[in-house]
């Protein structure tokens, strides 16, 4: 018995102080929130945002059907111009270019929209010569360092890759047995993530690899849904549990590294985030879907 008891009380200890390392590897220090555009119109619902260039956040502005352009000045989030376009009726992720340019997924149509920097419409992103099925229906969408399209497309169940003029440049199936993908995302190195929120996984397949591998699994232990996959600039990796009001750290090999932030409605707390994004300067930007704002944080 005193054998038994002393297993457990090891245990124990072993655990917290594994918590207590993870625990300190970041830290995120709130800096602030905006809940209005520069004329004083509430966020609604935003679910999509995307950290453009050195200082701009672009926010998926959902229940108002538009974007909201954000400039990032002295760890502070300013002016908040409209982009307002009739082809969009429910944006739910927008990627951006070197350009400036972006690609705003519809959750209404599907469709993904092009827009020039200024918000002007360019048209319907239209892929050239992708394999059968030539139709696609985009769950999410990211592009890398040399604006090619990635789009985590369920229906043909597989990422496709476009080049910057949105000719098919390859594909990737997705693995038997998977569960639900809701994200993806592309490193500095052109690793392209996806994750599994039903499964509770992270796959992975490198800059030109033709099959995915598992990066991590059994993350049902530290999150509840995740919806949201992000990467900084030194490879790590952060997850969104939308369901639990929580940032899950990875790292670049896809372990544990620490669970952060929780449910609430003070600044710094989060009730059912969409998507976050990670600026140049390594500024940490949270979609706070059901607190209609956006979260600004340094990643310390």
């Amino acid at each position: 018995m005193k054998r038994y008891v002393s297993a457990v009380l090891c245990c124990l200890v072993m655990g917290v102080a594994t918590h207590a390392r993870a625990a300190d590897t970041i830290k995120f220090k709130f800096l602030n929130a905006v809940y209005l555009d520069v004329k004083g119109a509430p966020l609604y619902s935003p679910e999509g945002v995307v950290c453009a260039g050195k200082s701009s956040v672009v926010v998926a502005d959902s229940g108002n059907g538009r974007l909201v352009k954000y400039q990032l000045t002295n760890d502070e989030l300013k002016d908040g111009i409209e982009i307002k376009a009739a082809q969009i009726s429910y944006p739910i992720r927008v990627a951006a270019n070197t350009k400036g340019e972006l690609f705003v997924l519809d959750g209404k149509t599907r469709k993904v929209v092009r827009l020039a920097a200024d918000g002007t419409f360019l048209g319907y992103l239209d892929p050239q010569n992708v394999p059968e099925p030539s139709a696609f229906v985009a769950r999410s969408l990211a592009t890398d360092k040399g604006d090619n399209l990635y789009l985590l497309d369920i229906l043909g169940e597989r990422v496709l890759i476009l080049d910057p003029a949105g000719k098919f440049l390859r594909q990737i199936p997705f693995p038997k047995g998977y569960g639900f993908f809701s994200d993806l995302n592309v490193d500095q190195r052109g690793n392209i993530l996806v994750l599994d929120s039903v499964k509770g996984e992270v796959i992975k397949a490198a800059k030109d690899a033709a099959a995915f591998q598992t990066l991590a699994t059994g993350l049902q232990a530290y999150l509840y849904f995740s919806v949201s996959i992000e990467t900084d600039n030194q490879g790590r990796i952060f997850l969104l549990d939308q369901n639990d009001n929580a940032v899950i750290l990875l790292g670049q090999d896809g372990s544990f590294q620490g669970r952060y932030l929780g449910m609430g409605w003070k600044g710094g707390q989060l009730y059912y985030p969409s998507q976050a994004c990670v600026t140049e300067s390594g500024d940490f930007v949270i979609a706070d879907r059901n607190n209609n704002r956006l979260q600004l944080f340094k990643i310390q």
